[in-house]
């Protein structure tokens, strides 16, 4: 057995950067352990714009790309890709996935590194990668000076509607994979038609999904606790969105959007199938310390709105990878490889989404 293939990798958090980075692991004969405070149900979400550029020369990428794609780029619904990840993360006997394990702490020595749950159950490894979102706690570790990520001032109301509940005449105006804008003193409205639940691509058959872009509730926010000194502490989901506040959002999507939009945010609304996710941001100075690194939202966080959470986590996992091959027997020289090459570029990614996110916030 090689050195890499006796190695044990722990990856707190299991959403799509954490799951895609387990895969790249375990395919390159490390052993992993994944932790997910959540339980095992898939995620509402609303839509991924795929990254439309030429595949690189690294293996992983290609295998991970078509994961989420199918080999197209193309719009997809968050869950469908999070399911196709987590069917291959079963399929791989090197990777453990562990849920309803909330981390509290992590650590780390000459020899090891380690994360620590709520419960009092150590994890131990040879390196920990945090992938544990904007809340992140691996994120605390490494830099304690800069902890939390800045909430940019809105609510964006995101998830999906399944279109055979739609009005039939709307059907064969949206195309599949295109997203549609619509601007209003209410914010911004995006939507995009994805395949349906089945796999469906013919009209009548797709989700649309959508992302509203809402400015005007952070003082609603900080009543309910969704924010707490200006921090995001959680989003909001279904019974825990007040009455009146969908009441509010009824009258507000019948005044602002069109008639084919909001026939869609109607729908989200009176099922409660809707989520509040307050829109952070974070510009990283450091990614790695030792045996621990981030990727994804945990690393840098940026609005939604710019389509690059998904791409750049896939970036980050290919990064990291290709840094271990060029330091193989060093996993420290590795990550510091890591920060090397994607500090400035995920800083400058962040630097550009920040105006893209304000553009959009504010119709």
């Amino acid at each position: 057995m090689s050195q890499k293939q006796s190695e044990h990798a722990i990856i707190v958090g299991g959403s799509l950067g954490g799951l895609m980075m387990g895969l790249a692991l375990s395919r390159s004969g490390y052993t992993v352990t994944i932790l997910e405070r959540a339980d095992s149900s898939l995620r509402n979400g609303a839509f991924i714009r795929l990254q439309t550029k030429p595949y690189s020369k690294s293996k992983i990428e290609r295998e991970l790309r078509y994961l989420a794609s199918k080999g197209n780029n193309n719009v997809e619904a968050w869950s469908a890709i999070q399911e196709r990840l987590r069917n291959a993360v079963a399929k791989e006997p090197g990777i453990t996935l562990q849920h309803r394990t909330r981390i509290v702490r992590v650590g780390q020595n000459e020899s090891s590194a380690w994360a620590t749950s709520e419960e009092g159950q150590t994890f131990k490894g040879d390196f920990l990668i945090g992938a544990d979102g904007y809340r992140s706690i691996v994120r605390r570790y490494l830099n304690p000076d800069k902890p939390f990520a800045d909430y940019a001032g809105y609510l964006v109301w995101v998830g999906k509607v399944d279109e055979e509940l739609l009005p039939k005449k709307d059907w064969k105006k949206r195309q599949l994979s295109s997203a549609y804008f619509n601007h209003s003193a209410a914010g911004t409205l995006t939507t995009a038609v994805m395949p349906g639940k089945k796999g469906g691509t013919d009209p009548g058959q797709r989700w649309i999904g959508y992302c509203w872009f809402d400015h005007s509730h952070n003082q609603l926010l900080t009543e309910l606790g969704v924010l707490k000194d200006g921090i995001a502490q959680h989003s909001l989901y279904g019974e825990a969105i007040p009455d009146s506040l969908l009441e509010e959002l009824l009258q507000t999507s019948r005044a602002n959007w069109s008639k084919e939009d909001d026939a869609i945010m109607q729908i989200a609304i009176k099922d409660r199938s809707l989520i509040g996710a307050p829109v952070n941001e974070y510009i990283p100075n450091i990614l790695s310390k030792g045996r621990i690194a981030m990727i994804g939202d945990a690393a840098h966080t940026m609005s939604p709105m710019t389509g690059a959470g998904f791409n750049d986590s896939l970036d980050d996992t290919v990064a990291i990878m290709d840094s271990i091959k060029q330091y193989p027997n060093s996993i420290s020289r590795a990550l510091g490889e890591y920060q090397t090459r994607r500090l400035d570029v995920v800083r400058q990614d962040v630097l550009a989404g920040q105006g893209f996110n304000r553009s959009f916030g504010r119709a």
